[in-house]
């Protein structure tokens, strides 16, 4: 998987290109802990335009970290998410769990809020 941030404020971007499973996760895990070390960052806006697939220990992170940021009064959000990622969420039930943008900008306006 490869991993770049873009911060704003107290969100940052992560953008996401490839799959996000366990063989995925350490790098993933690595590059979140690294952008929450900031003590400012309370959100994440993941831009899955580029996310092909997310395993189960991929969905289960994703809700780690959303716990982890309601602790700090944040939340993940995911953006651009591709037809087969929502599929996934659809399937998972996990749809309700994070708020999904069309547009990285939405997402972004939305933790300013």
């Amino acid at each position: 998987m490869n991993i770049t941030a873009e911060s704003y404020g107290h969100a940052v971007i992560l953008n996401l290109k490839g799959e996000l499973t366990e063989d995925a996760l350490g790098a993933f895990k690595q590059s979140v802990g690294h952008q929450l070390g900031g003590k400012d960052v309370v959100d994440l806006v993941l831009n899955c335009q580029d996310v092909t697939f997310i395993d189960s220990a991929g969905l289960e992170y994703l809700l780690d970290l959303q716990d982890q940021l309601a602790e700090r009064l944040g939340q993940v959000r995911l953006a651009k998410c591709s037809q087969d990622v929502r599929k996934i969420l659809e399937v998972t039930r996990l749809e309700p769990a994070f708020d999904l943008f069309e547009e990285i900008p939405e997402a972004i306006k939305a933790t300013e809020l």
